[in-house]
């Protein structure tokens, strides 16, 4: 008997700032990709779109006439719940009974949202690599299947909590054939190669920063082997002719043993592949530095967040000023280049830690830095903290004014614009940048984000909700 078939969507979104468009990585969906996998392993025909790579225009309504699905997934995160929600009522207008499931970060930390607005008929809440398996083969009977969020008789039930996946190595790569690998690519300046793509080392974060969203791998670490990484890099060379890539998780050398054996691998295999990560400032340690250069790494993606002590004290984030500038010169005596992040608008930040925050980034001196607006994503420890409210129905930009913001979000769009300019309109900045990019093209994006950056593209465009009520 052949199985129904299911249609996985990664709904996207489309920055709204043409700066954003332009210098924005674009990696496969892990999520539903390894989720496909495991359905695909159970029989099931699986089918992919990715929205965060490629425009709707029609591309849904086609799909669904095409494969007739059963089943159609979305992995939610909350900047992308417009368009779920226009997903979902386009597919309703044609008239197409699929069962709907919803599973990701949002849709976990709040499955009564989807739910009660019609989004799904199910939520997978948590890793859904199990879940979603036992869900399909029992549809509609899924009292017994843990791991899943329901409506039933106008009341939100929760079966119980799924199956914890302790052995990532035990898991089928991701399903990668399901999508166009051709469309995913660094940023300009980032890439060393022009085929690039992704791999998961561990799921889980011991950290605690209060911004960050947990829902779905919390806080234990579950950590792959350094033998299955390493097959699956080989299997994605030989596959789709890729040496390039990013370790798609928080932290790198969230482990270091652990991280010391692939590194030690790697090397002694000399694979030749070039790679970036993300880790965190205060564990940059001089030995493992050496090995990751030496094993391929040209990057390290660190989130500083702040310039102000008390604004990293407040958000958990556990460093030093001090920690960052010492991180950041190890870094650079090993010969890795370094992209930092940080974030302007906390609950309670000023105007003046703000630019203490693009002082402190100056100071620094990272290849590349990326200022973002702090958005307040729901289950997150700060918006439960400050009773911080999330706008369902803005399509990007979700600080709603609050008492507890002590900065509008229009003099956060100037901050924001304002700490992009004086990063990069240095001319030994402009002209580090310069010598970085190896794809002719490159160059062309890169002048049109100056452009984009003279003219306030940065943060403009978010028509960011404006202050309705007087402060305090």
């Amino acid at each position: 008997m052949t199985k129904p078939s299911i249609l996985l969507i990664e709904p996207g979104y489309i920055p709204d700032s043409l700066i954003e468009r332009l210098a924005t990585s674009t990696m496969p969906p892990l999520g539903i990709l390894q989720v496909a996998a495991m359905l695909e392993q159970a029989g099931y025909p699986c089918y992919a779109l990715d929205f965060s790579v490629m425009p709707m225009d029609g591309r849904l309504q086609r799909a669904i006439q095409k494969y007739d699905p059963a089943f159609i997934g979305f992995s939610c995160t909350a900047p992308c719940l417009p368009n779920v929600q226009q997903m979902v009522r386009e597919i309703r207008d044609m008239g197409c009974d699929a069962t709907i499931i919803c599973g990701g970060y949002d849709a976990t930390a709040r499955p009564e949202v989807y739910l009660n607005r019609g989004l799904a008929d199910v939520v997978v809440v948590g890793e859904g690599e199990y879940s979603t398996p036992a869900l399909v083969d029992n549809w509609p009977n899924v009292d017994d299947v843990a791991g899943l969020a329901l409506l039933k008789e106008g009341e939100v039930v929760f079966t119980g909590p799924s199956e914890r996946v302790t052995d990532l190595d035990a898991l089928p790569y991701p399903a990668r054939h399901l999508v166009d690998m051709s469309l995913y690519k660094l940023a300009p300046g980032y890439r060393r190669s022009p085929r690039a793509t992704s791999v998961f080392f561990h799921r889980g974060c011991p950290h605690r920063c209060t911004f960050c969203d947990r829902t779905v791998f919390g806080q234990k670490l579950t950590l792959r082997s350094a033998d299955s990484i390493i097959s699956e890099l080989q299997y994605l060379e030989r596959t789709y002719g890729v040496t390039e890539f990013r370790f798609h998780d928080d932290r790198f050398l969230v482990h270091p043993r652990r991280a010391e054996e692939l590194l030690d691998k790697m090397i002694a295999m000399d694979l030749g592949y070039t790679w970036f990560c993300a880790e965190r400032v205060d564990y940059l340690d001089a030995r493992l530095l050496k090995k990751m250069k030496q094993a391929g790494c040209y990057r390290i993606e660190s989130g500083v967040e702040a310039g102000s002590q008390r604004v990293l004290n407040l958000i958990k984030k556990g460093i030093k000023k001090e920690t960052a500038v010492e991180g950041f010169r190890k870094a650079r005596e090993h010969g890795i280049g370094v992209l930092s992040n940080f974030i302007l608008g906390f609950p309670t930040e000023t105007a003046e830690e703000m630019h203490e925050t693009i002082d402190f980034a100056l100071e620094l001196d990272p290849d590349y830095a990326a200022f973002f607006m702090f958005q307040p994503y729901p289950g997150t420890d700060v918006a439960n903290e400050f009773g911080l409210p999330w706008d369902d129905d803005h399509r990007r930009f979700s600080r709603i004014p609050h008492p507890s913001y002590a900065v509008t979000n229009q003099e956060i769009e100037k901050i924001v614009d304002l700490a992009y300019k004086r990063f990069y309109l240095h001319p030994s900045r402009i002209w580090r940048l310069a010598r970085q990019v190896d794809h002719p093209e490159d160059l062309v994006t890169m002048g049109m984000a100056a452009i984009s950056m003279l003219q306030g593209g940065f943060a403009g465009g978010t028509n960011a909700p404006p202050e309705t009520t007087p402060r305090p």
